[in-house]
């Protein structure tokens, strides 16, 4: 009997030692700082990505193939390889504007304003999202919302609000995992606070000295049946670029 009472005695004890240690965690978390080490994972000034958008509109499946470059918040350029109807397709983004050029037609359109924010090629993605390539710390302040278990880990929820009236999103949840610092969703906000995107970043793998997820599916919540999925096959951080990548010179044949 005195036995079986230690045991009660001693697994009470667990459970009050792991709950104060689980809340421990939570009084001790900056919430800034976790976005920030973050943006340390997944944001470089220089980038190079090779990958495939499979678009899924819930009757056909297409996949897509890009290489991407990535300079700063304000400099891209993507070039479609495939298949043969979107091939020679490029995109140019330099400061808040962005070129497309398509072969088919061989002219350059100009996307701005609330284009920006239409479905890109029928994907879950909007030109915005496409070409968003800016750290989160900076442009976003981070609030702990809670602790919640999303795929059998314990996630700080980040609730972020913009710090500019002019950001598409202005504002945002992620779910991070606190021990290794990457985010496994994210949810992403109209300024009514209507939900229209939800983000689940996967396979994540070491690249250089980072934790980097090769997979990204994208869901616009404002559509029925579809999803967009990002697959990264090549990810090169720091990576020289040349400079015709960032000029309009770069969209003519």
């Amino acid at each position: 009997m005195i036995f079986k009472k230690g045991l009660i005695f001693f697994a009470a004890y667990l459970v009050l030692y792991f709950a104060s240690v689980a809340s421990g965690m939570e009084e001790e978390i900056n919430a800034q700082k976790l976005l920030e080490q973050l943006d340390d994972n997944l944001w470089a000034n220089k980038k190079f990505i090779s990958g495939r958008l499979i678009i899924d509109n819930g009757r056909k499946i297409r996949t897509l193939t890009q290489d991407s470059w990535m300079e700063g918040a304000t400099r891209s350029y993507s070039h479609y390889k495939s298949p043969a109807r979107e091939k020679g397709t490029k995109m140019l983004k330099i400061g808040g504007k962005l070129w497309m050029y398509t072969p088919r037609t061989d002219r350059k359109i100009l996307i701005a304003g609330h284009l920006l924010r239409q479905s890109m090629m029928g994907s879950d993605l909007s030109y915005e999202d496409m070409m968003e390539d800016h750290k989160l710390s900076q442009a976003y302040v981070a609030t702990l919302e809670r602790f919640e278990e999303f795929e059998g880990v314990r996630c700080a929820v980040l609730h972020l609000q913009a710090h500019d009236k002019k950001t598409t999103y202005q504002t945002r949840k992620a779910w991070v995992n606190p021990i290794n610092k990457i985010v496994l969703k994210e949810e992403r906000f109209a300024k009514s606070g209507k939900i229209l995107k939800r983000i689940l970043y996967k396979d994540y793998k070491k690249v250089e000295d980072r934790l980097f997820p090769h997979t990204m599916i994208f869901k616009d919540l404002l559509k029925e049946n579809t999803q967009t999925t990002y697959k990264f096959d090549v990810i090169d951080f720091n990576v020289e670029i040349p400079a015709r990548y960032f000029s309009q010179s770069i969209l003519k044949r």
